[in-house]
């Protein structure tokens, strides 16, 4: 199969869920679509000589997620720096209080969450992604979860 379709065949079949995951991780629906869509550019050149093509993707757009939240966070800790813009997009009405407290999360929790039981990746595999140990991860994951708890309206 040649590069192209091989990136093309991994773009149909990866491409909602790239968006999905980097919604979740955002918080943005057309910053997501751009960062999928930049993943994909990404690893273009290094398809061919990849083992696990899903996974590489993965790897690319999570980190691409973490670049875009540094940089957001540094955009807002120097205001006088950052040109004027319009404010962000309120979340949708229709989202559910998950998705409202979520959001709130501090990144690397919300990643750690959103990697865990979106994806359902291991621990040790969420660690590799975070460049963290995998008892971090499960601190993490386990505060995010508290949080969560404590936010979200219970029945």
């Amino acid at each position: 199969m040649s590069g192209h379709a091989q990136l093309e065949a991994l773009y149909h079949e990866h491409y909602e869920a790239s968006v999905r995951l980097a919604h979740l991780l955002t918080g943005d629906r057309a910053r997501a679509e751009e960062l999928a869509q930049d993943a994909f550019v990404r690893i273009a050149p290094r398809l061919a000589t990849t083992d696990n093509p899903g996974g590489y993707l993965r790897t690319v757009l999570v980190n691409l997620c973490h670049d875009a939240g540094r940089r957001a966070t540094r955009a807002r800790s120097h205001p006088h720096d950052a040109p004027a813009s319009a404010p962000p997009p309120a979340i949708p009405a229709t989202s559910t209080a998950v998705w409202h407290a979520l959001q709130t999360l501090p990144e690397r929790q919300r990643t750690a969450v959103v990697l865990r039981y979106y994806l359902d990746l291991p621990t040790d595999e969420i660690a590799e992604l975070l460049d963290a140990r995998p008892a971090t991860v499960r601190s993490l994951v386990h505060r995010g979860l508290t949080t969560l708890k404590e936010v979200v309206p219970h029945d």
